[in-house]
């Protein structure tokens, strides 16, 4: 039995507190290393409490008229700020209301891992250094391949 329902109708009844968790494939690598593109399952849970720094939420980029899956990196009032641990730069500010729904377990195989909202953090603060020393790497390595 196929139970598929689009986000939007899954948001509809995680509003009307009348749903499951959603298990989504995701065709990205803004999450990368931690969700791998077309490999790895996210579910994700209905918000039912507040927000934090380092939570990896699904929201409705509006501007796009896309679903993300990223991570939180600041909250300010009611504004959230979001950054693939993936991504050269973080994304626009949005609404705590375009938040629809909070990971809470990443399915690789059959493995499970539970995202940790401190520890993941860490690791996409040290993975963005990474990724801009490995860019420059690679733009220097150009340069010198190229003048040969």
């Amino acid at each position: 039995m196929n139970n598929t329902i689009s986000i939007h109708d899954w948001h509809q009844m995680a509003l009307k507190g009348d749903v499951a968790p959603a298990r989504i494939l995701l065709n990205g690598n803004s999450m990368f290393p931690l969700v791998r593109k077309n490999r790895d399952y996210v579910k994700i849970f209905p918000i039912d409490s507040g927000l934090q720094i380092g939570d990896i939420v699904l929201f409705h980029d509006y501007k796009s008229e896309r679903f993300v899956v990223h991570r939180i990196w600041n909250i300010k009032e009611d504004m959230v700020l979001t950054w693939g641990d993936n991504c050269s730069y973080p994304d626009a500010w949005i609404s705590k209301d375009s938040v629809w729904g909070k990971v809470k377990l990443v399915e690789r195989g059959r493995r499970k891992i539970v995202p940790e909202p401190k520890k993941g953090l860490c690791w996409a603060k040290f993975w963005h250094r990474a990724g801009k020393v490995y860019r420059y790497l690679g733009r220097c390595w150009h340069k010198i391949v190229d003048r040969k």
